[in-house]
């Protein structure tokens, strides 16, 4: 199974922040009867019935840059106190990575999994980088009377320290690196475009957290915003996945097989997993 992979110039390299323990799949899919998961079970559940849970973000590499898509939990508060200990830095030494090696950081959206270690200490993590934020989800969390505890320690800093950049739907971020607007998990929800040496992949962010989805994309993880708007994003990325041939990176899948690819034989879709 691969933890990276390569399309055209660009080397895309799955990194675990967290692995928390599995959960009853009712629990992030409060919606779903039990039952419904059966079909599922073998690519979707672990061996118990439970729903397996990751942290994950991806590094792109080239000859051109290296840049970040998003950051994992962190070590602030929110980790804590949830008894986590996020290991991004080091999973990122162990590829190679330094945080002074990073030149963007993209945020596929403001939840407190995907901008964890964007701030430590009152200091940008990656120190030479450019911090890349939709502009509406940046609108939506900070346009709040209450500001969320994740946004004021790890989105808000950004400005003040002069590396934000609210950026649109459909907009270039680096030769070959692009937004896709998929909003419904939160309001400015982007996926990732990567198109190199006439290959293309998409990192997904949130659209995804199962493949039984890819299968039953009215599945709605419990933390979608709006769940229509999350629900057409979800079928309008898959149906571009097949259609374009499109490899997948999504962070919430299993570390040890989310690269891959969506399927459809008989009617149905499957999850392939990358093996280069």
């Amino acid at each position: 199974m691969a933890l990276s992979t390569r399309i055209g110039r660009i080397e895309i390299i799955a990194i675990c922040d967290f692995i928390p323990p599995p959960a009853p799949p009712t629990e992030p899919f409060p919606d779903v009867p039990i039952e419904a998961w059966e079909p599922y079970r073998e690519s979707s559940l672990t061996e118990d019935g439970l729903y397996p849970r990751n942290y994950g973000v991806f590094v792109l590499r080239s000859d051109d840059f290296t840049a970040i898509v998003d950051t994992g939990l962190g070590p602030g508060p929110h980790a804590s106190q949830n008894g986590v200990e996020g290991k991004l830095l080091e999973n990122l030494a162990a590829v190679g990575v330094q945080p002074s090696d990073v030149e963007c950081v993209i945020n596929t959206h403001i939840h407190p999994d995907h901008v964890g270690w964007n701030i430590v200490d009152g200091k940008p993590t990656f120190s030479r980088a450019r911090y890349s934020l939709s502009r509406v989800d940046w609108e939506h969390w900070t346009g709040q009377a209450d500001i969320a505890g994740h946004v004021r320690d790890n989105a808000v800093p950004l400005e003040d320290l002069g590396v934000l950049d609210l950026v649109e739907d459909d907009q270039e971020l680096l030769i070959g690196v692009r937004t896709l607007g998929t909003p419904g998990h939160t309001p400015g929800h982007q996926s990732i475009l990567i198109e190199s040496g006439g290959q293309a992949a998409v990192i997904t962010g949130d659209v995804l957290h199962t493949p039984a989805q890819f299968q039953e994309p009215g599945w709605s993880f419990r933390a979608d915003i709006d769940k229509e708007r999350a629900i057409a994003s979800r079928k309008m990325l898959i149906e571009r996945a097949i259609a374009d041939r499109l490899t997948v990176a999504a962070g919430h899948l299993r570390y040890d097989g989310n690269i891959g690819h969506i399927v459809e034989l008989d009617g149905k879709r499957y999850w392939r997993v990358r093996t280069d």
